[in-house]
């Protein structure tokens, strides 16, 4: 882990001996760590090969070279940063880096490597548009599958300020808050939807406070400050009691490489909405709740399906159950260990548990 500050992963089952440091400074938010290189010299001789995740990153460049020099396979995992709308829609001096860094590192990291994965076929399919890496291997693997969320036991209660009311419809936008997730659209239909009086919009999610300070502004602009409520950060009771009380998780993302919160939803038995350009969209039955980024489309579902409570009964079970076949826990690990074996040449070192 490359970073500026001391690392805590809240109940990591590994044991901190498993997890390895290397400080570091940021130079125009590079960073850069001088003992990498020496930690990797001393310690890759224990390993079979290497994952690299992300990319743009002065850790995959450096553990890369040294993977090189001694001759041990490493795979790419991009997690959507090789994306058109990573490379390309974020702005032109953004696009101007990476394009340049691209051709300067990233390029012969990935034609040097032993395949790259990626989640979905639409983000690598979007990927190849953005760069071209014809003779490098491609792996598609979902990155996580479906757990149940287990019901709360009866000593276990939420947060004051996220417990809602009995009498509450909830809907629930889960995930980061920030101008790509357009939290916007959900305001505008929700004000346009002229919804009855009991039906509540949870937003809950880390943002930039001068973001947040924005979409508040915005809800009281269009008069349902009184309906929308921005709860903060959530996880452990707090997140599942969230995703156990909602009628509703919506999503309407102008880019989601995979959508981890959409499948935590579908766990939950959750009705689910979500926007075209999530891409686990891709993998959802047909008739299911998958809008166009258009606010008139989104306050017709609003006001015309989602409050049909059969409706709404009738899709959560039929998504989930149709996710659940498709990203299956054990069949999604099976697939990494294969993808793993393949990719790195480990095949009877990979331990399947």
């Amino acid at each position: 882990i490359l970073g500026t500050k001391p690392v805590y992963i809240p109940d990591n089952p590994l044991g901190v001996e498993h997890i390895h440091s290397v400080a570091s400074f940021s130079v125009c938010g590079y960073l850069y760590a001088r003992g990498l290189k020496d930690w990797c010299r001393a310690n890759l001789q224990r390993f079979d090969g290497v994952m690299l995740h992300g990319m743009w990153s002065n850790l995959n460049r450096a553990v890369s070279r040294e993977c090189l020099t001694r001759g041990l396979p490493y795979i790419v995992c991009p997690h959507g940063m090789l994306d058109l709308w990573s490379v390309r829609g974020q702005g032109i001096m953004k696009c101007l880096k990476k394009t340049i860094y691209w051709h300067l590192y990233e390029r012969k990291l990935v034609e040097n490597s032993n395949g790259i994965v990626f989640t979905l076929q639409r983000e690598m399919d979007n990927s190849k548009q953005t760069f071209s890496f014809p003779h490098v291997r491609t792996f598609v693997v979902a990155p996580f599958g479906m757990v149940p969320v287990s019901p709360l036991s009866a000593n276990e209660e939420p947060d004051t300020q996220i417990r809602q009311d009995d009498a509450a419809k909830i809907v629930l936008f889960l995930g980061r808050v920030h101008p790509v997730k357009r939290p916007d659209i959900l305001i505008e239909a929700w004000s346009a939807a002229g919804l009855p009086s009991d039906w509540r919009l949870l937003v809950a999610g880390f943002g930039d406070p001068a973001y947040l300070t924005q979409l508040a502004k915005l809800t009281e602009q269009k008069g349902v400050g009184d309906s929308i409520q921005f709860v903060g950060p959530v996880a452990g009771v707090n997140k599942r009691y969230l995703l156990q009380r909602a009628s509703w998780f919506l999503l309407s993302s102008q880019h989601e490489n995979f959508g981890v919160a959409v499948l935590e939803a579908a766990s939950a038995r959750c009705a689910i909405a979500i926007s075209d350009q999530v891409y686990l969209a891709d993998e959802f039955p047909e008739g299911a709740e998958v809008l166009p980024l258009q606010v008139d489309a989104w306050t017709r579902f609003m006001r015309e399906r989602m409050t049909n409570t059969a409706w709404r009964d009738e899709t959560a079970q039929r998504v989930s159950d149709h996710l659940k076949a498709k990203f299956d826990q054990e069949s999604v690990v099976r697939r990494w260990v294969d993808t793993i074996c393949s990719g790195l040449g480990t095949t009877g070192r990979v331990d399947p548990q």
